[in-house]
């Protein structure tokens, strides 16, 4: 398979330092290099070359690396675009832009070809066919199957849990914490006393209320402030 790579950061040795990375790349893949320093002439030289992968730095002068993340985003929503910077405080916001990862200077080979490993497996796995995880749930004498992307969160409700799906609500018995045992803790987890939240969903984090798509808005009770920042950081830091 064929991929194409963009790199964009201020500094010619920074970007230097990552094209060599990339052709010294082992994997089996072939992998189209498009550089720049400059961010207004990396998108251009973008729109002749779609990239399926983008490294950026957060930090180029007048350029907000977080702001181009963004753009780039739109214009090429498969992108998996991944930051490396000596700027540890921007995390979050990269995670607003769905970034992939978010890796600090000085970059060794061996994380960088493990990133890049994981990049080209993401990529794959979204070409593949490959099965859906769901979560199943009897309903009334009958099976509730629906797959972790239709779920948006669970509520709490008395005794019994509100699914919030793209099909609708549902309702079934059982508690939080045993829902959550049943559940891949790599694409849900608890935020407050009465919700789990599906972290794909996830759009922006602030105000103790973690924002989804659909304008849907959940409140982020204060104990669970620090394990919500650590899920959404986690993804980006490994």
């Amino acid at each position: 398979m064929t991929y194409t790579v963009g790199v964009c950061d201020d500094s010619p040795e920074q970007v230097d330092l990552l094209v060599h990375y990339l052709k010294s790349y082992q994997g089996n893949d072939d992998l189209i290099i498009v550089r720049s320093t400059d961010p207004a002439d990396f998108l251009v030289r973008l729109k002749q070359h779609p990239p399926h992968i983008v490294l950026l730095d957060v930090d180029m002068g007048d350029c907000n690396g977080i702001q181009l993340g963004g753009t780039i985003k739109e214009l090429f929503g498969g992108a998996v675009v991944v930051y490396i910077t000596a700027y540890e405080k921007y995390a979050l916001e990269a995670f607003h832009i769905r970034a992939f990862h978010y890796l600090l200077k000085p970059l060794t080979r061996a994380k960088f070809n493990q990133m890049l490993e994981e990049a080209i497996c993401l990529l794959r796995k979204e070409d593949s066919s490959k099965t859906e995880k769901t979560f199943a749930v009897q309903l009334k004498g009958e099976m509730l199957n629906l797959k972790y992307s239709e779920i948006d969160y669970f509520e709490k409700t008395g005794h019994r849990i509100k699914i919030h799906a793209q099909s609708g609500e549902s309702f079934f018995y059982d508690n939080l914490n045993s829902l959550l045992m049943r559940l891949d803790k790599n694409f849900f987890f608890q935020c407050h006393q009465g919700y789990i939240v599906n972290t794909g969903k996830i759009r922006a984090f602030r105000d103790k209320t973690l924002f989804l798509d659909g304008d849907l808005q959940i409140p982020v009770s204060r104990s669970f402030t620090d394990k919500v920042k650590e899920v959404l950081t986690r993804r980006l830091f490994t």
